[in-house]
């Protein structure tokens, strides 16, 4: 399979870092004030923790994993980087299942999502070169 490139462009490449800069506000916020944050499954939440709800949330969990390591694995370069940055958010179940985990695992995040932000600036001031998938600065374009 060949690389998938995510961040083409110049807009796609900006949004991205506007995304990923408002997320990491909001994990300074986190690490500045943890009691105004909880931690919850991502579906299902509110209803008995029944056996099928518990399912559901697992079964939603590993597709979401599954998804998370094919992108990873078809990105290339600082683009991966990137990538792998935003995925340090698939740790929060943990954070249920061992609550003294819970303070670990936010600083995994957060430091994922700053190393997330550094590749998207990078992205963004200095393309790479799509064409020759080298991943070395291509010239500017004005």
């Amino acid at each position: 399979m060949r690389p998938a490139w995510l961040l083409t462009t110049r807009l796609r490449t900006s949004v991205a870092v506007g995304l990923t800069a408002y997320v990491f506000a909001l994990s300074i916020r986190d690490e500045l004030h943890p009691a105004h944050t909880k931690s919850t499954w991502p579906l299902l939440d509110g209803l008995p923790h029944s056996g099928l709800a518990i399912a559901a949330n697992v079964a939603f969990y590993g597709c979401l994993c599954w998804v998370a390591f094919s992108v990873i694995y078809l990105s290339k370069g600082r683009e991966r980087l990137f990538i792998v940055g935003w995925f340090g958010f698939l740790l929060s179940p943990v954070e249920t299942l061992r609550p003294e985990w819970a303070e670990p695992v936010k600083d995994l995040q957060f430091f994922g999502i700053t190393v997330s932000l550094v590749a998207a600036l990078s992205l963004l001031l200095y393309p790479s070169d799509i064409v020759g998938s080298g991943g070395t600065p291509g010239p500017r374009q004005s």
